[in-house]
């Protein structure tokens, strides 16, 4: 069974934000990001808050899938996989920030440090003029992908919270 039929678009979308980030930084070294806080109508980089179902569906493609011959989307799929697999981060809450005004990066986060920042809701920082930045410590994992290894502060200011589609429902960070 191809991963398509299990996420189709959404993991696609996921992807391209996965390969399409411009994150080169050399494994094993932690950088200072800063970025805001971005809200996105389609959220995927970890099985954090997934129904049974959807983790039942990638654990067997995962593992039971032949991955001689699979085309470039798959292998992107399998490889972000493997590397959260590989950094315990597998069922690790994240967020998306965007950093330098153009690229959007998967931060993952421990469970404490996301509880303050899932607090803020997108709607009402819209309503009143404000976003969310971020600045972190950070652990490089892959292209688009970091480790937030401290928290260095989240704060309220004035800006505008930015989101990939105003068309579509975009929800929350839970």
């Amino acid at each position: 069974m191809k991963i398509h039929n299990l996420f189709s678009a959404s993991i696609l979308a996921a992807i391209l934000l996965f390969t399409t980030s411009s994150c080169n930084h050399p494994k094993n070294t932690t950088q200072i990001i800063e970025g805001d806080l971005y809200f996105n109508w389609l959220r995927i980089g970890s099985l954090y808050n997934q129904p049974d179902s959807i983790i039942q569906g990638v654990h067997n493609y995962a593992d039971t899938v032949n991955r001689n011959g699979l085309d470039s989307f798959d292998l992107r799929f399998l490889f972000m996989y493997d590397k959260l697999k590989s950094e315990n981060l597998l069922y690790s809450p994240f967020v998306e920030i965007k950093v330098n005004n153009d690229s959007i990066i998967t931060l993952y986060l421990s469970k404490n440090d996301y509880d303050k920042i899932k607090v803020y809701h997108r709607q009402d920082l819209i309503d009143i003029n404000k976003k969310i930045v971020i600045k972190a410590e950070t652990k490089f994992l892959a292209p688009g992908m970091v480790y937030c290894s401290k928290l260095l502060s989240v704060e309220k200011v004035d800006g505008i919270t930015e989101q990939r589609d105003s068309k579509l429902k975009i929800e929350d960070y839970y």
